[in-house]
């Protein structure tokens, strides 16, 4: 396997690189070496980065992969995705749904905004970890539809943004 693609991880490129058979990858991401070593067992990862391992629950939403590590969730989306959905697709949702259920933590937006790509947007948090919902591209806040210390749903609509 070989691979070379741009991932948005929170909103922030990075350029990734892998090389590997089967579990054990050689990779650069933002050229930087690692020696990476995985073991999937479902949505429970065992990833073995330079020698050191550390457990990461992986899920997959439509264009995105929502990665929990150390209690931290990572939203990444690749850079060059062409599914209808993808961020650099020209084809975007303008309702931001939630990925999951939980409570919405803040919301950092309000009706009139204007964001740019990677701007933070809500946070929420599901079983103790937070997650922070990013633009996916530069846009003006139509409607915000959840307020801080609401419970929500997965597929809950949060606002609406228009892309400029």
């Amino acid at each position: 396997m070989s691979i070379r693609k741009t991932i948005l991880v929170d909103g922030l490129p990075h350029l990734v690189e892998a090389h590997g058979r089967d579990a054990a990858l050689a990779a650069r991401v933002d050229d930087a070496p690692l020696a990476l070593a995985l073991v999937r067992d479902g949505a429970a990862w065992r990833v073995t980065v330079d020698g050191r391992t550390i457990a990461a629950t992986v899920v997959r939403d439509r264009d995105a992969v929502w990665v929990a590590l150390g209690g931290v969730v990572h939203r990444c989306v690749a850079g060059d995705d062409t599914r209808s959905g993808g961020a650099a697709s020209g084809v975007r949702s303008p309702r931001v749904t939630a990925p999951m259920p939980g409570k919405v933590l803040a919301v950092r937006v309000e009706v009139g905004q204007r964001v740019a790509a990677g701007d933070p947007l809500v946070v929420l948090e599901a079983m103790k970890m937070e997650t922070i919902v990013s633009a996916e591209g530069a846009a003006s806040v139509k409607e915000v539809s959840v307020v801080a210390g609401a419970a929500i749903e997965s597929g809950q609509v949060l606002l609406v943004l228009e892309f400029t």
